[in-house]
């Protein structure tokens, strides 16, 4: 050692260090030398596969959403084979990548690459001429350009070549310059992609401006996730799109076999069906959680809204190896791949859902409702299951279930007066005219003002204050009591009843019977109606007069039901006081576990003694079955049907009330139409309720509908057990000096 400690500076030191770095220095190059041997020679081949197969994608294997059935198992929804494109935005061409490499090969910077790259985008997007890539190429640089081309797999027209006239090379020696282009009608994108999607699919452009939109906000790993484009396309497009599909002019679009909703039975029952489409992005955000993707349907009305998460099953999921153009590879590796990562896991199909509706007797209720708008309920007595629910105008569930057939919308357009997108069963409500009668005629029982044999002199009008009250009957009824009443639906006995009760027992007593508020039905979307009171009007307008009562006893002025409702009441009449939850669902099946029953269930029972409601049915009785009654015309021989007409006023159209209820008045100028019944009278099983919209009076309207709907009931009775029709009892005449005269139209009309 030195006496100065530098003793790193021995050159035998220095020998040895320098030595030993040369050995480790060899040793790595070494490895590197042997690794790329490995890479490039003994695993070359295995290798360029795995580059080709550089993506792992799990696809979802789409479920199959539950059937619906009737009461009987009868099909009413389930699905069809059906084709469903999709596009996965990873794997559309990028466009701006190769931009750049082939401008590198022409020598520009990247700025001017990525100027080349907007420019070619704006001329996709206006389908514009081609546009400049690079001018001035030698043949040395075109010749990289190709290269880089055929690297990326490009195709030969999308970048053309040419010679620039009169621009000789400076040395002489290697001819003419050249000018290389970008054909944006060739040159693979995402833009040029949808655009060629756009013409095979027949989009407007307001379609693929929607699905542009949806591929640029994709980010991260939602890239390789599949967009549903459209589901259930026909043949034509299917064909168009599997031809530019196996060319190569699609990438990152796919067409794929699937399953579509189908609606059996067309346009019976499509209300309370309802129908399945696309999740909106809102939507789509709020139920994530609940595992919703891009794409994927919902229930949007009836059964399929409501019973959502029974119909809807889980997806599966499958692991794919594809390449980087979306393509699915099979190889060896990939098989391998796909079991590392996960194996198939199949979808589960959602539940099976039966419905309480009977399917013939459905499309009888249809089939008979000849009027422009309007509902039939047809319910059992005892149990609040519905057997049928119609709403008119309807559609189609099969053209406007994801895609919206331009006819159907069309027509559906055309009848925007009646409102066909309604539920007319449950959404709409209306003044229920006569039908209202017996929540009167139980509130004056429940008072103790009312007794079996009082009678009131009706003279045809009835004056209360300033207002003249005028019955339907010009020339009045005579002598009524509470049956006669209802039976002839006399209006002067109602609003004599108005006055001495005033509107708060008539309201209390319709609340009881459900109106005012929702019924409950496992359906969405259901309203309330208007029960008012006294504090009602006192809220909305400030004041409350007498003659509100005197309007709500026959069923008009504030007070409006729906047509389920009203069926929900005439029920309660029928089974002694008993207000059930209308029922549309029998139970839900599983593949995989019992089946859930739903029970029914009574929500509340009227307080009226028995005897009051013995009452009110006897004068339902004679309705129909009574010369005196206002459907007597419209009874049927073999069952004995108890009911009452309802002729609602929509307008105050002058005195003379059989031409302002004619033809050459205004559609919704026209009164409406109601008629609910129970049969078989004696021993009620079944409750139908029409409202024939501004249809007319009830007796010659409504009346004769619902006698259809209870005939095809009762056939369908019979048939099940094995024997004949034969006629009832005749009933009893309790007045032998009245002879029926023409079809009465129970509506009250009012004057100053």
């Amino acid at each position: 050692m030195s006496l100065d400690g530098h003793a790193d500076r021995d050159p035998s030191v220095a020998f040895r260090r320098a030595v030993g770095m040369t050995v480790f220095t060899g040793l790595v190059f070494l490895v590197v030398v042997g690794r790329l041997y490995t890479l490039q020679v003994t695993k070359g081949e295995q290798y360029r596969v795995m580059s080709q197969n550089n993506f792992v994608q799990r696809k979802r294997l789409e479920h199959q959403r539950g059937e619906i059935v009737d009461r009987k198992g009868r099909v009413l929804v389930t699905n069809r084979p059906s084709v469903n494109v999709y596009v996965t935005p990873a794997f559309f061409p990028p466009a701006k990548r190769m931009v750049v490499q082939l401008g590198t090969a022409a020598g520009l910077a990247r700025t001017e690459s990525l100027a080349v790259s907007k420019a070619l985008s704006k001329a996709v997007a206006e389908r514009g001429p081609a546009i400049l890539l690079a001018r001035n190429l030698s043949r040395a640089a075109a010749a990289d350009v190709r290269r880089v081309q055929e690297a990326l797999e490009i195709p030969l027209e999308a970048v053309p070549i040419i010679v620039q006239p009169g621009v000789e090379a400076t040395d002489g020696n290697e001819g003419q310059r050249l000018a290389a282009y970008i054909d944006p009608d060739h040159f693979p994108s995402t833009t040029l992609v949808l655009r060629r999607l756009q013409v095979a699919m027949d989009w407007s452009d307001r379609q693929l401006q929607r699905l542009t939109r949806r591929v640029r906000r994709a980010r991260g790993l939602e890239r390789y996730q599949d967009i549903i484009v459209r589901r259930d396309v026909d043949a034509a497009i299917e064909g168009r799109l599997g031809l530019l599909v196996q060319l190569g002019d699609l990438p990152g679009v796919t067409v794929r076999r699937a399953t579509a909703r189908q609606y059996v039975n067309g346009q019976v029952a499509a209300h309370l069906l309802g129908y399945i489409n696309e999740l909106r992005p809102r939507e789509l955000e709020e139920r994530r959680d609940q595992g919703y993707r891009l794409g994927d349907s919902i229930g949007r009305r009836g059964v399929e809204r409501s019973f959502e998460e029974e119909l809807r099953g889980t997806d599966g999921r499958e692991t794919v190896v594809v390449d980087s153009k979306g393509r699915m590879q099979a190889s060896m590796l990939a098989e391998t791949l796909r079991q590392d990562v996960g194996a198939k896991q199949p979808p589960i199909p959602g539940n099976r859902v039966v419905l309480t509706i009977d399917l013939e007797l459905q499309k009888a209720a249809e089939a008979v409702f000849d009027g422009q708008a309007g509902a039939i309920v047809v319910m059992e007595v005892n149990t609040g299951r519905l057997l049928a629910m119609t709403s008119t105008p309807t559609f189609d569930p099969n053209l406007v279930a994801g895609y919206f057939d331009p006819k159907e919308k069309a027509r559906l357009d055309a009848m925007k007066e009646r409102r066909p997108w309604r539920f007319r069963a449950i959404q709409d409500y209306f003044a229920p005219g006569s039908t209202f009668k017996v929540v009167t005629a139980l509130a004056g029982l429940k008072a103790g003002i009312v007794r079996r044999n009082d009678k009131v002199r009706c003279t045809g009008a009835y004056q209360l204050g300033n207002t003249r009250f005028r019955c339907w009957k010009d020339e009045g009824h005579g002598q009524v009591d509470l049956t006669r009443s209802l039976a002839r639906s006399c209006d002067v006995y109602y609003y004599q009843l108005g006055t001495k009760l005033g509107l708060d027992p008539i309201a209390a007593m319709g609340r009881q019977m459900g109106f005012g508020s929702t019924t409950g039905i496992d359906i969405a979307g259901e309203s309330k109606g208007i029960m008012p009171d006294a504090a009602w009007y006192k809220r909305r307008f400030g004041y409350y007069t007498l003659g509100s009562a005197v309007n709500a006893s026959i069923g008009q002025g504030a007070v409006s039901v729906t047509p389920l409702q009203l069926a929900v009441s005439f029920a309660a009449l029928a089974n002694g006081g008993k207000v059930y939850r209308p029922q549309v669902a029998l139970r839900v099946e599983r593949f995989d576990a019992a089946a859930r029953e739903i029970k029914p269930e009574v929500v509340r029972t009227l307080d009226v003694s028995p005897q009051h409601l013995a009452l009110v049915r006897e004068g339902l009785r004679q309705v129909v079955n009574s010369p005196w009654g206002t459907a007597y015309r419209k009874r049927l021989k073999d069952l004995e049907v108890a009911g009452k007409t309802g002729t609602a006023q929509v307008a105050k159209l002058g005195k003379d009330r059989k031409k302002s209820r004619g033809k050459d008045i205004p559609w919704k100028l026209r009164d409406h139409a109601w008629f609910g019944a129970f049969a078989p009278a004696e021993d009620p099983q079944v409750v139908v309720v029409v409202l024939n919209e501004h249809g007319g009076g009830g007796s010659s309207a409504a009346a004769p509908i619902a006698m259809k709907v209870a005939q095809a009931w009762y056939d369908q009775q019979n048939r099940v057990a094995g024997r004949t029709t034969a006629p009832v009892k005749v009933a009893q005449l309790d007045d032998l000096h009245f002879h029926p005269g023409s079809e009465a139209e129970d509506v009250a009309w009012t004057a100053p």
